[in-house]
């Protein structure tokens, strides 16, 4: 298994370069895996605060215009979510390898947060936006941020390995969205941490690194941040891979259905009207 990550414009894929096929990303495979019952509830408020946000606007459109519009209005609220997103973490990025950023005023905050996270923890980066992948399992993705920093001495913590000099091994994933860390999130960060390959910076895989904790940093609009450790271990990467048989299944299920069985034989039946001088027997 030869992996390599494909980029066009913002969006990206993997391929098996032996095999020449695809492989789903963990991101992915969560997405088709794992129930979201929350996003009923996102998808219903999206499309009522569009309606009520462009309200004037709407009500100058034809009325299949005015509802095609609505129907896509959530969708214009995730794409301009995920597009932040994707902009903040190209900033932290760079950030993090020590550049010189030029930030958008609307993204200010965001950026202030990132900052003080990496001053406040002494972020030490090994590893930065790197693909991992398992051979045996089948599973890849591209992973934020390896790093070393240093952790308070606080009995709470005290059960994430460290060295003498208080530093920790820690995978850190970004998240921009307004609700926080979700426990998703160690279902995402688990199966990085258990892969078994890494891809560096010179495009050759080497052993995955261990890390001592995994975490999500909540960047915030108002520059605080929330530093998040998650449970990421055996048992989380089990219940992954469960969640990618559950992925597999739904994807296969259209191959489930043949096309319609056709009678070896067929008879024509005509519906006639009857005359109404013909005596109908009883």
């Amino acid at each position: 298994m030869k992996i390599q990550r494909v980029n066009r414009g913002r969006n990206h894929w993997y391929v098996d370069l032996d095999t020449g096929q695809k492989v789903d990303g963990v991101t992915t495979t969560t997405g088709n895996g794992l129930p979201k019952p929350a996003l009923l509830n996102w998808a219903g408020d999206a499309t009522a605060e569009y309606a009520v946000d462009h309200w004037d606007d709407l009500a100058k459109l034809p009325t299949s215009e005015r509802l095609k519009k609505i129907k896509g209005g959530r969708y214009e609220k995730r794409d301009a979510a995920a597009n932040k997103g994707s902009e903040i973490h190209t900033l932290a990025e760079k950030l993090v390898a020590g550049e010189r950023v030029t930030v958008p005023d609307h993204l200010t905050g965001y950026v202030q947060a990132c900052v003080r996270f990496l001053d406040d923890f002494d972020v030490r980066p090994l590893h930065v936006e790197a693909v991992v992948y398992s051979e045996t399992q089948r599973h890849v993705g591209t992973l934020d941020l390896i790093a070393d920093v240093l952790l308070p001495d606080e009995a709470r913590y005290e059960h994430i390995p460290r060295r003498d000099d208080g530093y920790a091994r820690g995978l850190v994933d970004w998240k921009t969205g307004k609700s926080g860390i979700f426990g998703d999130v160690a279902l995402q960060l688990s199966p990085y941490r258990f892969s078994e390959y890494l891809i560096g910076a010179d495009g050759e895989p080497v052993d995955m690194p261990n890390v001592d904790f995994c975490a999500g940093v909540h960047l915030r609009p108002d520059g605080v941040y929330d530093f998040v450790p998650l449970e990421c271990g055996e048992d989380q990467y089990r219940d992954f891979l469960y969640v990618k048989e559950v992925a597999r299944i739904v994807g296969s299920l259209r191959d489930l259905v043949g096309e319609p069985i056709v009678a070896p034989t067929a008879s024509t039946y005509v519906l006639a009207k009857a005359d109404e001088t013909e005596e109908v027997p009883f």
